[in-house]
């Protein structure tokens, strides 16, 4: 057994396609029987009609038998087992039509009616046949006669029929023109939750937005409150995380530095070596979660690239290593990043430090945009790293340098950053001799789309 379709337009398409068939189907057998009734009529009145050319013809003789004076003009009168009779009954006698030939006549069972009446009997030859009939007086001293004309009821069951198959074959075109028309009204009507969707799309990637319940029809309002509900509800949780890593990095911090002080004291050089190990892993763990708490949804944005990096080299340009380094920046003034301010400091601040540590003479900034395409790279003319040292350098505590202050965080704190915005982060050899870190963002990669045009 397949399982069921949790597609919204399947299910509406299916029961569109249902309810329409069984609504036209239920017009089918209605509309037959409709026909049936109305054919009735109409053959009892045709029937009414011979019956009153019949009395106009009807005459007793010298004993009270009653007479045709008159043929009836239907041929069919004339014709055996034709399907159509009629029949007179009084006291002294009957007659009958030709059609009726040696088939008997089956007894009325009205009672005598002054007026016209219709039933339905078995016929002479047929298993069903319409009746109508009445009493008259021809004479006003003379005796009763009933008058009768029957028709075989098979013409108007073949009738129905006809017209039954006849009504299924349109019915059937209309069902594939209703159900054609379900289709279109249910994508019409679902094509606002398309827009929510791509909403819902710009929503995860930015955690400060929010829906707004007057651009979408008032049906989905209260999906739209719920949603905004829990987006606030999320932010408020994730704020608190954030508050509380902050807090707690910060408390270590400080006894952390006073330690690592009063170990330094110790005369025990084995016990100092030991320490400052211990102290240097606590340093790490607690740095690590002061990055972590950056990396919250919120802090997704859009900055310009070339304030930021001409801030930074004019503050790395005034440290001791930075002084003796020559910048070459090729970043358009117009150049957008997918980040706060904030993260984008931190960001091209390590990737700085680090180029400005390694480079022998020359570090090169340059920002390629186009097509949707942002490529932001950072190089350097020092040794580089091989494969091996590239793919470990980006994991978080590990250094491949002994220099005092740091902690191996910068690159993986780059890293998770620049993932969080949806980019990609890679190092390759630079043309200027050492290492390349390139930065890339592609519209629409990753879980949220970002324009990064000017």
């Amino acid at each position: 057994m397949s399982k069921k379709s949790n597609s919204l337009k399947v299910r509406l398409f299916g029961l569109a396609a249902l309810w329409n068939g069984l609504a036209l189907g239920f017009s089918w057998v209605a509309l037959s029987l409709l026909f049936e009734r109305h054919t009735e009529r109409q053959v009892t009145a045709d029937l009414i009609r011979q019956g009153e050319a019949l009395v106009a013809g009807i005459s007793l003789d010298a004993t009270g038998k009653p007479v045709i004076a008159q043929t009836l003009y239907d041929p069919r009168f004339s014709r055996p087992a034709s399907g159509l009779y009629w029949h007179v009954s009084g006291t002294q006698g009957n007659a009958r039509s030709r059609s009726l030939w040696d088939g008997s006549w089956p007894g009325l069972t009205l009672a005598r009616p002054k007026a016209w009446e219709s039933t339905t009997t078995k016929g002479p030859f047929e298993l069903s046949m319409l009746r109508v009939a009445r009493t008259i007086r021809p004479d006003a001293n003379g005796p009763e006669l009933l008058i009768e004309v029957g028709q075989d009821h098979a013409v108007i069951t073949k009738a129905r029929r006809d017209f039954a198959r006849e009504l299924a074959l349109f019915l059937v075109l209309l069902w594939s023109v209703l159900t054609l028309a379900s289709v279109v009204q249910v994508t019409q009507g679902l094509k606002p939750l398309t827009g929510l969707r791509a909403r819902l799309t710009g929503l995860k990637a930015d955690a400060k937005a929010r829906l707004d319940a007057g651009e979408h029809p008032q049906e989905v309002g209260p999906l739209i409150q719920a949603i905004n509900a829990l987006a606030d509800a999320r932010s408020g949780d994730m704020a608190k995380a954030r508050d509380r890593a902050r807090d707690l990095a910060h408390a270590l911090k400080t006894p952390l530095t006073a330690l690592k002080m009063q170990v330094s004291d110790l005369g025990d050089t084995k016990a100092q070596v030991a320490l400052q190990e211990s102290v240097s892993v606590l340093n790490i763990a607690v740095q690590a979660e002061l990055a972590r708490a950056q990396l919250a949804p919120d802090a997704r944005g859009i900055c310009l690239l070339f304030p930021v990096i001409e801030r930074l080299v004019r503050l790395v340009g005034r440290t001791p290593a930075g002084a003796t380094k020559h910048f070459d920046l090729a970043v358009p003034d117009t150049c957008k990043l997918p980040l706060t301010e904030d993260s984008a400091f931190e960001v091209f601040g390590a990737l700085l430090d680090n180029a400005t540590r390694h480079a022998k003479s020359r570090i090169k900034v340059h920002a390629v945009q186009d097509s949707g395409t942002l490529t932001v790279s950072v190089e350097d003319d020092g040794p580089g790293l091989s494969e091996d040292q590239s793919r470990m350098a980006i994991e978080r505590g590990v250094r491949l340098d002994e220099a005092i202050g740091t902690q191996g965080l910068g690159l993986a704190i780059t890293r998770d950053l620049i993932s969080a915005s949806g980019g990609r982060l890679a190092l390759e050899p630079s043309a200027l001799g050492g290492l390349a870190v390139r930065l890339k963002w592609v519209h629409g990669d990753g879980a949220h789309l970002i324009s990064l045009g000017t």
